[in-house]
């Protein structure tokens, strides 16, 4: 399975939802007030992010990354489902796809 990235800022929540509701990983900045908040036992520091998209190519998308399929976080309004990525691990899925954007 193709997997589509693409980054996108914080108010751009609405390109985020579509490109992830047409079959891509969407990657968006989320606001940083969850920082020092605890979720699954680990503590969640700056940046934060949602990684969104349909859930087979969410689950696909996190078993390449090392995720757990059951640390999605639920559909709710929309079609799409989400990771939360924090703190290093945000900071290096930013820094790969800000290289993709310049390559």
């Amino acid at each position: 399975m193709e997997l589509h990235e693409r980054y996108f800022e914080r108010r751009q929540i609405k390109e985020a939802i579509a490109f992830a509701e047409a079959g891509g990983i969407a990657v968006h900045r989320n606001f940083d007030h969850y920082h020092g908040s605890t979720i699954r036992g680990l503590t969640r520091q700056r940046p934060f992010l949602h990684v969104i998209g349909l859930r087979p190519a969410l689950e696909e998308w996190g078993r390449r990354h090392g995720l757990r399929p059951e640390w999605i976080q639920p559909e709710k309004r929309r079609r799409v489902a989400h990771y939360d990525v924090f703190g290093p691990a945000a900071e290096s899925l930013i820094g790969r796809l800000a290289a993709l954007d310049t390559a």
